[in-house]
């Protein structure tokens, strides 16, 4: 009768004194710690409840724990009267004005206050007598304030059951967990917490629901790691990374799922803690493989940093480990188009395997490899071109001339020609590379698909469309069966197959390739890529040949701002777009804003790629056309002579471009008057273009 009798005590009381009253209860959970085990639940605070209900109105009951109160499961109408909420974090701004007003001033001891409390007031509330105590003797330094307090831990722990103490120990080591985990976790290390109460565990408060993943709340997740017994953390983490490993096996790349990221990222995370380095190097280059190859490079990378610093700091920084994770750490990053951060792993990776492995390793050689690739994709070919000769040397004097690395290096050779315009020093290396490919590893590998692609290119420079178009298209084939159909290979060899499209004219078949080509290289690798870019200016070019300008333009100007900012102002990609987008300004008759744009365009190419190649020539070809435009026939006919002489010297005199500065230059002839001159050249282009592409794709 006690409850009664103190509800009619108050009662009378607040009647008395016409007061109203607010009583409050703090770690609501000690009112039952000697009868945990006695009862239901909700029988432990029956009492509570009854003097709640005798009493008046004008009574508020605050109460505090780290549960929810469950009385609506006896009595409905407990929903009328109940209003809970959970209390979050301390924003950081008033934990900050709290340590300000008890004393604390020092900004580093108040940043890791601030940082290993996570807004929790009684951390501020431990760290304010810690800072007191030790000014009392000492200085208080950041250091005092770094580790968790045994009180937090304490206190967490005080009113739980000895199945829960073990539970809880087991569950902070994996960084959430649903009920699969739960169980599996609960069967192997047997903590007595009967499975069937996996749903109670979400009524203590430092368990957090995040979209139906469990985790602890971060103190008291750290205070469990802290100050549990080391062999079971260590069982646990081996058992976790069991877990996940398991699945990852036999992935197939073409369908990764968020679940697969999942696994990996916390397998990653459990090996960590669970593997020497050498071992976890091996473990992460096997697991991370799969999704590596279906370019989840963004995922990989982070994952990537880290690996890089364990291996340092536990097998030094000239082990040839290292250098192989310099290795691929950049390559991720080339991948991912940020070639500054690639340049100086690549740099150091080569150094530590000469120093410890020889000049004349094949590790040396693959980077050399990939060092030319980084240096031809920003464009300084110069710096490549030895790499590769000097890599090509090495791997087919150490792994013989039928060796897949050797295909590679002739493949990435052959097209540092093509970008060099140097295409008869290109085209051998590359059906060689295909030999070797299509007979070690088969006709359906993806490296087979990429050669196809590059030989394709090359017929397209050369334009020999017919013999580049089956070619695109097999690598197409090959690329969507093996790699699935949002890689980003496959939007290379779309974007490829649409701008061969296009240059036969048939811009209703090209136009699709490319809008397809640009979503997946926006969805996979970010608005920023280069990839993006050249998607974009290869699409808005097509808009171009289409008419629709004002379509063109936004997508001119988006691709040469992601250019000059990856890939720097002096890039030939950079010069492309720039030619482009000039060429766009002549059909739309804005001509003073052309004129610049080659300008700068021709000094670019002519610095980069030298006077001789064919880009010189294109925009020599351009510039003479503006100048025609403006009236300026002087200074339009070297321009023309000049290109055509480079035409013919690099491609030949029956290449379609030939044709296009001939009927440009016989054009001009015309307009001078001097027919005499404009008559041959006219029969010259109609001879090349009617043997190409047949007469109605001649170009005005």
């Amino acid at each position: 009768m006690l409850p009664y009798f103190w509800a009619q005590d108050l009662n009378d009381y607040l009647e008395r004194t016409s007061k109203s009253a607010v009583l409050f209860i703090d770690t609501y959970e000690a009112l039952w710690e000697k009868e945990r085990g006695q009862g239901n639940f909700n029988a432990r605070d029956e009492w509570i409840r009854e003097l709640i209900s005798n009493l008046p109105e004008s009574s508020l009951w605050v109460i505090c724990g780290r549960e929810e109160l469950r009385w609506n499961e006896v009595e409905r109408d407990w929903n009328n009267s109940l209003e809970q909420y959970e209390l979050g974090k301390l924003p950081e701004k008033d934990a900050l004005d709290f340590l300000n007003r008890c004393g604390i001033k020092e900004k580093e001891i108040q940043k890791v206050i601030l940082k290993g409390s996570e807004g929790v007031p009684y951390y501020l509330e431990l760290a304010v007598d810690t800072y007191a105590e030790i000014t009392k003797k000492d200085f208080p330094v950041p250091d005092n304030f770094a580790r968790t307090c045994s009180e937090i831990f304490d206190r967490f722990m005080i009113y739980l059951s000895a199945p829960e103490k073990e539970t809880l120990k087991v569950l902070s080591t994996p960084r959430f967990w649903n009920k699969d985990i739960f169980n599996a976790l609960i069967e192997e290390f047997k903590t007595c917490y009967p499975l069937t109460a996996f749903s109670e565990l979400k009524r203590f408060s430092f368990v957090q629901d995040t979209e139906g993943k469990l985790l602890l709340h971060p103190l008291m997740r750290e205070s469990l790691q802290v100050y549990q017994n080391k062999e079971l953390k260590e069982d646990v983490h081996s058992f976790m990374l069991t877990y996940y490993n398991d699945q990852l096996k036999s992935i197939d790349i073409k369908k990764i799922t968020s679940e697969h990221e999942t696994a990996l990222t916390e397998a990653f995370y459990h090996a960590k803690e669970s593997q020497e380095a050498e071992d976890l190097l091996n473990w992460f280059i096997s697991a991370s493989d799969p999704f590596n190859r279906a370019a989840f490079w963004q995922l990989i990378a982070p994952m990537c940093e880290e690996m890089l610093q364990i291996l340092e700091a536990e097998i030094g920084p000239q082990h040839p480990y290292v250098a192989a994770t310099l290795n691929n750490l950049a390559l991720l990053y080339r991948h991912m188009g940020e070639y500054e951060k690639a340049l100086p792993l690549y740099q150091r990776a080569l150094e530590i395997f000469e120093k410890v492995l020889g000049p004349q390793h094949p590790d040396v050689a693959t980077t050399l490899n990939n060092l030319a690739l980084l240096y031809e994709s920003l464009g300084e070919y110069e710096k490549a071109l030895p790499l590769y000769q000097r890599a090509l040397e090495i791997i087919e004097k150490v792994l013989g001339s039928q060796h897949p690395s050797v295909a590679t290096t002739l493949n990435n050779l052959a097209e540092l020609y093509r970008h060099m315009g140097e295409y008869e020093k290109a085209l051998p290396l590359y059906q060689r590379a295909l030999e070797i490919i299509e007979q070690v590893l088969g006709p359906q590998h993806p490296d087979v698909a990429a050669t196809l692609n590059n030989l394709a290119a090359l017929y397209e420079s050369m334009g020999e469309y017919e013999k580049a178009l089956p070619l695109y298209q097999s690598a197409l084939e090959i690329i969507k069966k093996v790699l699935g159909p949002q890689h980003p290979y496959v939007a290379a060899t779309l974007n490829n197959l649409a701008a061969l499209y296009e240059s036969l004219g048939e811009y209703e078949k090209a136009l699709p390739l490319y809008q397809r080509a640009l979503d997946i290289h926006e969805k996979v690798l970010g608005p920023q890529h280069p990839y993006v870019a050249t998607t974009l200016n290869n699409l808005a070019l097509l808009y171009c040949h289409m008419g629709e300008y004002e379509k063109a333009l936004p997508l001119y100007q988006r691709a040469l701002d992601i250019r000059e900012k990856v890939l720097g102002p002096q890039h030939p990609s950079v010069a492309a777009t720039l030619n482009n987008l000039a060429l766009l300004y002549c059909h739309m008759g804005e001509y003073e804003k052309e004129l610049p744009l080659y300008q700068r365009a021709l000094e670019i190419i002519e610095q980069v790629l030298g006077p001789q190649h064919p880009s010189v020539a294109a925009t020599l070809n351009n510039l003479a056309l503006l100048y025609c435009h403006m009236g300026e026939y002087e200074k339009e006919l070297p321009l023309y002579q000049r290109a055509l002489e480079i035409i013919e010297q690099v491609l030949g005199p029956q290449h379609p471009s030939v044709a296009t500065t001939l009927n440009n230059l016989a054009a001009l002839y015309e307009s001078l008057g001097e027919y005499e001159k404009a008559l041959p050249l006219y029969q010259r282009t109609l001879g090349i273009v009617g043997k190409f592409l047949g007469l109605k794709y001649l170009m005005l």
